[in-house]
């Protein structure tokens, strides 16, 4: 397809590994110009571009003549009514690649709405506000990449919600877990029953969190163990009284930095204020220093109103990055539609 004057784009081949190069290497390039940095790895991109969410039909390769110039990764969310979109572009058309990327995105958005257009919004309500009864395309930008933001603002994406990746230096961590709170215990997941009660115990610490949505637990386990570097034996349950209570997901996507990644970490409601979360933060702490990793990282709500982002500063993470959330819905005019 023609995607600008002189640039084409054609699908990613996700099962050709040329195909699966190049869009590391777009994806990484195009942070490094635009924010001066990358978390990009292989298999993080390998991942997006494979999860179960992803719409693989959807993905962009963008070509210069035969060199790759951009790169659009889109993951569909049916029961969310959500499509979440990565789009990146090198050299000196980057606005305009990344722009029409972005275009792409929000066209496969109203599609989707057009054949599956939801029950709508009552009327006064915020057609940004990640609501499942409207579709919407949403995306992640650093503060700092004023290219991308530029180019979300131009297609109508509004900032909704702000994001931290922090991070803790190590040195000085003992590799032996810390003492547990009174009556709490650890224990890795195990079987069928362990997995069902580590779903349990997250959708009830997050059931009230920005853009939750309860998923069945098949769903969660899959996309789980999609992720990169996804790792089952760092998939913990904390247990107070014998009942499991906190959850502590751990996974190696930031092991070719040298870190360890707290991916999800949570309390039930019912048991907060005990320490288990900041107990579970030092486990993990002291799991990664015996994996030989020398610093450790995790992504924040910066609104959470649990008061985790407190929490982490207190126990050594500063923060290293901003992202922020964008979103633009698609079918506005099924505001004021329901009651």
């Amino acid at each position: 397809m023609q995607l600008l004057p002189g640039v084409t784009a054609r699908r990613v081949d996700v099962d050709d590994a040329d195909d699966l190069e190049r869009a590391y290497v777009v994806s990484r390039e195009c942070e490094l110009a635009g924010v001066g940095h990358s978390d990009a790895t292989r298999e993080s991109v390998r991942a997006a571009l494979t999860s179960p969410d992803a719409a693989r039909d959807a993905h962009l390769m963008a070509f210069e003549g035969e060199v790759p110039v951009g790169l659009l990764v889109v993951e569909s969310f049916p029961s969310e009514r959500e499509v979440y979109v990565d789009a990146y572009g090198l050299g000196p058309r980057a606005g305009d690649v990344v722009t029409a990327l972005v275009g792409q995105a929000v066209a496969l958005g109203e599609s989707l709405a057009a054949d599956d257009p939801g029950p709508g919004l009552p009327a006064g309500t915020d057609p940004y506000a990640l609501d499942p009864r409207l579709w919407q395309v949403t995306s992640g930008a650093y503060e700092q990449d004023v290219a991308y933001r530029q180019a979300l603002v131009g297609h109508g994406f509004r900032e909704i919600r702000r994001f931290w990746r922090m991070r803790k230096e190590l040195a000085g961590v003992s590799p032996s877990r810390p003492e547990a709170p009174h009556g709490a215990t650890f224990r890795p997941v195990g079987g069928r029953e362990d997995r069902l009660a580590l779903h349990r115990v997250f959708e009830e610490s997050f059931a009230d969190h920005f853009g939750h949505a309860a998923m069945p637990a098949e769903d969660w386990l899959a996309r789980i163990e999609a992720l990169p570097g996804s790792d089952a034996e760092r998939w913990w349950l904390a247990l107070l009284d014998g009942v499991p209570v906190g959850l502590c997901i751990q996974d190696d996507s930031r092991a070719e930095f040298g870190e360890g990644y707290v991916r999800t970490l949570g309390v039930v409601p019912s048991a907060r204020g005990r320490g288990i979360a900041r107990w579970l933060l030092g486990c993990a702490a002291a799991d990664a220093v015996s994996r030989g990793r020398h610093a450790v990282a995790l992504a924040v709500d910066g609104q959470n109103t649990t008061g985790a982002t407190a929490l982490y500063q207190s126990v050594g993470y500063e923060a290293r990055h901003v992202i922020d959330v964008w979103c633009r819905p698609v079918a506005v005019e099924r505001v004021g539609v329901t009651e």
